[in-house]
């Protein structure tokens, strides 16, 4: 049978061969590098300070020059790479444009809508977003890139123990922690807070299914698992333990049960997420996130159609004497409560077409990868119940783990042969 359209056989069509087998793997790690490397400069320098907001990017205020150049240079570096790929890649045959949209909607309507314009720093942060996601679609966001996440991110947990034996002062967020699992360790590593280190631990275990070989699979895992704890964060550790349940559930079905079992399991896990800020807490409840919720939905109240603004809890919230004392965490600690703060109804509207899609895209992978990318989806639904673990521009900290892995469930071409 002739060749689909535009594929080479030799890849004599194909004008950089090279740069468009790795150019995914290329994003992924400039991506992941583009936020660690910074974070890990700067606290080699400054010791951690406790009670700090726990899941933004930390401002170029607070860090030391060098890491600060290095979150230029980075950006820059990432910028010019993406446009690359933009430019000189060839592009998969088969792509389809309906996934590049849904995701450019829930990058820009947020600003479009926003009660006051980006500020200028936002403006090279939103290009970067929208040259992501269109290199994304044009390599065809292969889901076997993904194994870069687990390996990158064992690599930062080894870093983190290490560091945590020879500088606690400089790797643990609390030297004396009162919610420590062992050993009184509250690990943060290369980050601004313990509870970043454990949810980049929780979401890189759920991949290790990925990583190729049983040996690696189980070191990155055994590394990945005691990052998670010495990191203290309970969030993760809940994450981590589903993921060990829903693997256990695993070991018992068939291939269509798989894909049963994983859509009830993450759709479970959405759906708590979704009402778990909504119910009558205690303000006390979840270490007093049910107090942020409330305080959270009573300021959305104000503007219920498009929200405060996409930097209402970074910007605004820490001028305001009224909220300060509640908002300074950074978040909404919760996906659902943070969108509609920021950007309202309309915001949660364009967000949610990105996590369907990302469900039935993992409903149509291969067995091995349905298995990680099920226990993906429900270790980040669980950890975005209490917390806002969500991020569209690469710019910020927690891209690598939510928007990135998003993107690429969305824009994969669902289990289509090359």
């Amino acid at each position: 049978m002739p060749a689909p359209t535009g594929v080479g056989v030799a890849g004599d069509a194909v004008r950089y061969p090279r740069f468009e087998r790795h150019a995914l793997a290329g994003l992924i790690i400039l991506a992941i590098a583009l936020v660690v490397v910074p974070e890990a400069i700067n606290h080699v320098f400054v010791k951690h300070s406790p009670d700090l907001p726990p899941l933004e990017e930390s401002g170029g205020t607070a860090e030391v020059p060098l890491a600060h150049l290095a979150r230029l240079g980075g950006s820059a570096v990432l910028l010019v790479y993406t446009s690359a790929v933009v430019l000189l890649t060839r592009g998969r045959p088969d792509r389809t444009v309906g996934g590049v949209l849904v995701l450019l909607l829930a990058v820009n309507v947020p600003y479009v809508i926003s009660p006051s314009l980006p500020p200028t720093a936002d403006w090279p942060k939103i290009l970067l977003a929208n040259l992501f996601v269109i290199a994304l679609w044009k390599t065809g966001a292969s889901i076997e890139a993904l194994k870069w996440l687990p390996i990158l991110a064992t690599g930062i947990g080894v870093y983190s123990l290490i560091g945590g034996l020879l500088a606690p002062a400089y790797m643990m967020y609390n030297i004396v922690s009162v919610k420590a699992i062992v050993a009184g360790w509250e690990l943060a590593g290369p980050f601004g807070h313990g509870n970043v280190l454990g949810m980049y631990c929780a979401v890189a275990f759920s991949l290790v299914p990925l990583v190729p070989g049983r040996r690696w699979q189980l070191f990155c895992g055994a590394v990945l698992l005691a990052t998670i704890v010495a990191s203290a964060s309970r969030t993760a550790v809940i994450a981590a333990v589903m993921v060990l349940l829903w693997w256990g559930i695993c070991r018992v079905r068939s291939v269509i049960n798989v894909r049963f079992a994983g859509t009830v399991f993450v759709s479970g896990a959405a759906v708590g997420m979704l009402i778990l800020p909504f119910l009558p807490w205690d303000p006390h409840a979840f270490t007093d996130r049910a107090a942020v919720w409330a305080a959270s939905l009573a300021q959305w109240q104000q503007s219920p159609l498009v929200g405060l603004g996409v930097n209402w809890f970074l910007i605004d919230a820490q001028h305001n004497a009224n909220v300060a004392a509640w908002a300074y965490v950074g978040t909404g600690h919760n996906l659902v409560v943070d969108t509609l703060v920021k950007s309202g109804v309309i915001g949660l509207a364009v967000l949610a077409p990105v996590l369907v899609v990302a469900i039935l895209g993992a409903r149509t992978l291969q067995l091995s990868r349905q298995i990680a990318l099920f226990g993906y989806l429900g270790a980040f639904f669980v950890a975005a119940s209490t917390e806002a673990v969500w991020a569209l521009l690469p710019n910020l900290q927690l891209f690598p783990i939510s928007g990135l892995i998003f993107a690429v469930l969305v824009l994969n071409r669902f289990g289509k042969p090359a």
